[in-house]
């Protein structure tokens, strides 16, 4: 039995969350991304494992977010005790995906020991917000590359203090109980709101595609954020209370009381929740030496398949 490293993209409109939303692993679920990639396991490519695979996702990004790269881990068995040539899984993976239509693609994939973990091995997470800001009166000429890949948020260039934006990301920058911008835990696990943010930056961003006049029409921004972890709905609502700040809804101080006063109870209910999809895991980051050392590497295979 091996582990498996998988670096994969995929376009989230379609899917309920990177997880899976049935607690079954028996049951398939192709309206998640890990259902759909367990899917594509148990038959794009032969021989198949001798157990069923089962995937961990590192980021279990939310229903309608995007990925330029997430990360998961699988264990497979070679029928005859070898190890998978990554390239042929990846090929078949990416040959399977397409021909079932759904917008997963397979980066790579790396065979690790079992001491290397997806998940926990992570030094931090990147993400980016996008969203577009109409120039004039255009809010209705999105351009049609940009829907479901933009937030256009419901004001005009000149009803948005950018700089104020900039300036109010330093509220966030640090270690912070996040309780106010995430929603109430119904759950039974306890859950760690205390995050320390390492990066947050608002810069100007491209069209998706110069081609299209109406890309002009808009002004394109991306909110970068980096931390080891997030807590559900976190960076959509940071997203929100600084847009919220931008156009005068709010100011610093209100901000400031949802990071002293941590609750649930405390959102600002003035405040939006960024929409889904303008958000894009950009990177899972892992030190490149643990990595290195932690891959099973290619002569290895090939002495094996010997």
């Amino acid at each position: 039995m091996v582990r498996y490293l998988i670096f994969m993209s995929y376009i989230g409109t379609r899917y309920r969350g990177a997880a899976k939303q049935i607690n079954n692993n028996r049951l398939l679920d192709l309206d998640s991304i890990q259902g759909a990639l367990e899917a594509a396991l148990r038959s794009a490519f032969y021989p198949t494992s001798k157990i069923p695979p089962i995937v961990a996702i590192s980021s279990r990004t939310d229903a309608g977010v995007h990925a330029f790269c997430n990360t998961a881990q699988v264990e497979l068995e070679h029928p005859q005790g070898l190890i998978y040539d990554a390239n042929y899984i990846t090929a078949k993976l990416n040959l399977w995906f397409a021909r079932c239509g759904h917008e997963i693609r397979i980066v790579s994939i790396r065979p690790i020991t079992q001491e290397f973990n997806a998940r926990f091995s992570a030094k931090s997470r990147t993400y980016f917000y996008r969203f577009a800001i109409a120039k004039d009166c255009n809010e209705h000429q999105m351009p049609i590359v940009e829907l479901g890949r933009s937030w256009r948020v419901s004001y005009r260039s000149g009803d948005i203090d950018v700089e104020a934006l900039r300036q109010a990301t330093k509220l966030f920058m640090g270690r912070k109980n996040f309780s106010s911008f995430s929603p109430k835990n119904k759950t039974n696990r306890n859950i760690d709101y205390v995050k320390e943010l390492m990066e947050l930056t608002v810069e100007p961003a491209m069209p998706l595609m110069l081609e299209d006049p109406r890309s002009e029409m808009f002004n394109f921004w991306h909110i970068t954020v980096r931390s080891k972890s997030f807590v559900y709905n976190q960076v959509r609502r940071i997203v929100g209370a600084l847009m919220g700040l931008a156009s005068g809804c709010i100011n610093e101080k209100d901000i400031t009381t949802m990071l002293q006063v941590p609750s649930y109870l405390n959102w600002d209910n003035r405040l939006s929740i960024a929409p889904p999809c303008g958000l894009y895991l950009k990177n899972v980051e892992y030190d490149d030496e643990e990595l290195a050392r932690c891959t099973i590497k290619q002569e290895k295979i090939e002495l094996n398949e010997k």
